[in-house]
């Protein structure tokens, strides 16, 4: 296996390859032939992988395909070798982020397009029946694409001994514009579904790349991570394949959920369809001009109603449909596939979702009653709760103000529990043995800050680098991804001399605290118990009942 001391290193000899799409030409271009059609990719001889960009998992999702679960690929054997040396369009922003900052941004930019259902693929040019890594982007359900995860570091750094497989799928109004019109074709929640059709293509075709169906991991963080949650939830349900065997969830976004013909989301869609001219009328919608629902897409981005904390997220479908239930309660409830999993969440993953404005003014003469009255009406605008009820009480009970340096920090903690780690503990202590916790407290460690370890090619600014650390964490993810069975202590030379043994949450619910010294930037990583930033017992209890009891 290749050192620790290597992999920065070699991550930074990579980096021009974030900003070059020419292939090298000194190798074979190497070319894989699907049913459907060929494509031919390049090796890249300074990581030597070879590189598949591009590849079709599903149809178009223009016009008639709006709003429907993914279609299968059009056959274009008769094209030829298809060009997969190049990235695909990204799926419609309804943000600016990733590689488009808002200083360029334009919801109707040249590189998107809803022809976008395509897959990157990594594998080691004599792949045979290896692992396989399917990574799906956070990113809120709005933004991001396939572009900014590469994962030649990590393959690398298991000696080439896994593939990967990096998904993008339908995002804002396209992916989770709600309504039960949609639910005749498998249209809700299209952005989860395109997900699952990526997967299920992984099961068809991977081993075309050298690949193993029965060994896939699938891992993802924010969003990416949320859409994991929905998809453990909806392949629990009977009849349907295990299309993996073990998964990883970074902070995973689980936002309120609620059933599909709920105000929420017929309120979105009655009003996103007048706007487009097409009041209440899908037919009209999928024959709308595309630069118009991008359009809108974006504006109803930032129109938020109470009781979520964003425009766009998954809702509940019921018998019939794909999210049958109550993501929240099927974890807690443990109503799961036994899976191999390591679950984790940062240290402050509240902290950007929560205003400063719920601090009490400074010279404010009752300070905690404004304070307890600032957060409630917070509460009440980013969760289905009612304002001066006893579940209101009780959060403040709960999160006492002199629990925490400010208010605003107490919205935190509440955000990041009910957000992030109390789904993380629901999940981990479902699977006992079989799951591993940690906590990522790197820097100042607030959202998305380990994506510097997770992908250092595009992402690596965000936290020190530390050579030894990506050992701590990334080696023990890579042991999960490539040992039978699944198993983060697997290959204990992927990770740096002293690095703990990891015990299972199961085991005392003990976690892994990823940490560096200072100012040498040496893990620093531990096993411990306890902390109030994963969720405790009583507070993710606690969520528990609100969240089943109130159908989110």
């Amino acid at each position: 296996m290749i050192g620790v001391q290597a992999i920065l290193a070699a991550a930074i000899s990579l980096l021009p390859l974030s900003v070059s799409a020419s292939p090298l030409k000194r190798w074979e271009a190497p070319v894989v032939q699907l049913p459907y059609a060929t494509y031919q990719g390049f090796h890249n001889e300074t990581s030597g992988l070879d590189v598949f960009l591009g590849v079709r998992y599903a149809a178009s999702t223009e016009g008639q395909n709006r709003w429907k679960l993914a279609q299968p690929p059009e056959d274009q054997t008769d094209q030829g070798a298809l060009n997969a040396t190049v990235f695909p369009p990204q799926c419609p922003q309804a943000v600016a982020g990733g590689i488009t900052p808002a200083a360029i941004y334009s919801p109707t930019q040249a590189v998107d397009s809803e022809d976008c259902l395509f897959v990157n693929v990594y594998k080691n040019p004599s792949a045979e029946k290896q692992p396989v890594l399917v990574w799906i982007h956070g990113g809120g359900w709005d933004h991001n694409s396939a572009r900014e995860f590469d994962p030649t570091p990590m393959i690398n750094y298991s000696n080439d001994s896994c593939v990967a497989v990096i998904i993008q799928y339908r995002l804002g109004a396209f992916g989770f514009l709600n309504s039960p019109q949609m639910a005749s074709a498998g249209g809700l929640n299209a952005g989860i579904t395109d997900a699952q059709v990526a997967l299920e293509w992984v099961q068809q075709y991977i081993h075309l790349f050298g690949g193993d169906k029965d060994q896939v991991t699938i891992w993802g963080q924010s969003a990416g991570g949320g859409t994991i949650l929905h998809l453990l939830a909806a392949q629990a349900e009977q009849g349907r394949k295990n299309l993996w065997r073990s998964a990883v969830v970074s902070s995973p976004y689980l936002t309120p959920m609620g059933a599909c013909d709920s105000s929420f989301w017929q309120n979105q869609f009655h009003n996103f369809s007048k706007a487009a001219n097409c009041t209440d009328n899908l037919d009209c919608l999928r024959s709308a001009p595309s630069n118009l629902l991008r359009n809108l897409s974006h504006t109803f981005d930032s129109t938020l109603q109470p009781g979520h904390p964003s425009a766009y997220e998954p809702c509940i479908e019921g018998p019939g449909g794909y999210l049958v239930k109550n993501t929240a309660e099927v974890l807690y409830k443990g109503d799961l596939r036994q899976t191999y999993v390591i679950a984790g969440n940062n240290f402050n993953d509240g902290s950007g979702f929560v205003s400063t404005s719920i601090n009490p003014p400074a010279n404010s003469t009752n300070a905690s009653a404004q304070a307890d009255a600032l957060l409630s009406a917070s509460l009440v605008q980013q969760y289905p709760l009612a304002a001066g009820s006893d579940t209101i009480a009780q959060v403040l009970q709960l999160y006492p103000l002199s629990d925490f340096a400010d208010n605003h920090a107490r919205g935190a903690q509440i955000y990041q529990d009910v957000t992030f780690g109390c789904p993380d503990n629901w999940l981990a202590s479902s699977m006992g043995d079989d799951a591993h916790r940690y906590l990522y407290a790197v820097g100042d460690a607030i959202h998305a800050r380990d994506n510097a370890y997770e992908f250092p090619l595009y992402y690596n600014t965000l936290s020190p680098a530390s050579p030894s650390l990506y050992g701590s964490y990334i080696g023990a993810v890579v042991s999960l991804i490539i040992s039978t069975p699944p198993d983060p202590n697997a290959y204990p030379a992927l990770r740096p001399a002293g690095d703990p043994t990891w015990p299972s949450f199961g085991h005392q619910q003990q976690y892994k605290v990823l940490n560096l010294t200072s100012p040498s930037n040496v893990s620093d990583s531990y096993i411990s118990s306890g902390a109030v930033q994963i969720g405790s017992q009583q507070r993710c209890d606690f969520w528990a009942g609100v969240r089943v009891d109130g159908g989110w």
